[in-house]
């Protein structure tokens, strides 16, 4: 079985042309599939790689290779009708992310991070009645608070570019 936020995971991957349905179809069969690290020749199997994917599907009696997004849909749908097992196999790269993008995440987190460190600091000052501690902690927090909006319009600058 493959937990369905793995397969939602795939999404985040350069997939072929039609895989995204097919995973979102997979997504609600995720405890009829079986994730391998080799292609199995003689067993219900999907391949789906970069450049497409291959389906091994009995179809009418006979395990038959399928390639196509749509008739491997049709199939898996007939497959899914009775308690079977299917084989998955992925070779999928990673979505390239540009360093500008890369960027803003770590500086989202880095405020992210700093702002639950103020909170803390504001915690710890009213436990320990230290208002100069909590004034100190709360201006820093405010004053975070004018940077992260103006930090989402460069942001959006930036992506519009």
């Amino acid at each position: 079985m493959i937990p369905k936020e793995e397969l939602i995971e795939l999404k985040t991957k350069l997939l072929p042309a039609g895989a995204e349905g097919i995973i979102e179809y997979l997504s609600m069969h995720a405890e009829q599939l079986e994730l391998t690290q080799i292609s199995l020749e003689n067993v219900p199997s999907l391949i789906i790689g970069r450049l497409g994917m291959i389906a091994r599907l009995p179809v009418d009696g006979k395990m038959q290779k399928i390639s196509q997004p749509p008739e491997i849909l049709k199939a898996l749908q007939r497959f899914f009708e009775k308690p079977n097992l299917l084989y998955l196999f992925i070779n999928l790269p990673d979505l390239p992310v540009p360093a500008e993008v890369v960027a803003i995440i770590e500086e989202i987190g880095a405020r992210a991070e700093r702002r639950e460190s103020l909170r803390k600091q504001i915690d710890d000052a009213l436990d320990m009645r230290d208002r100069l501690a909590f004034e100190r902690a709360a201006r820093e927090l405010a004053r975070l608070g004018e940077v992260q909006r103006d930090g989402a319009w460069r942001i959006r600058t930036r992506l519009e570019r």
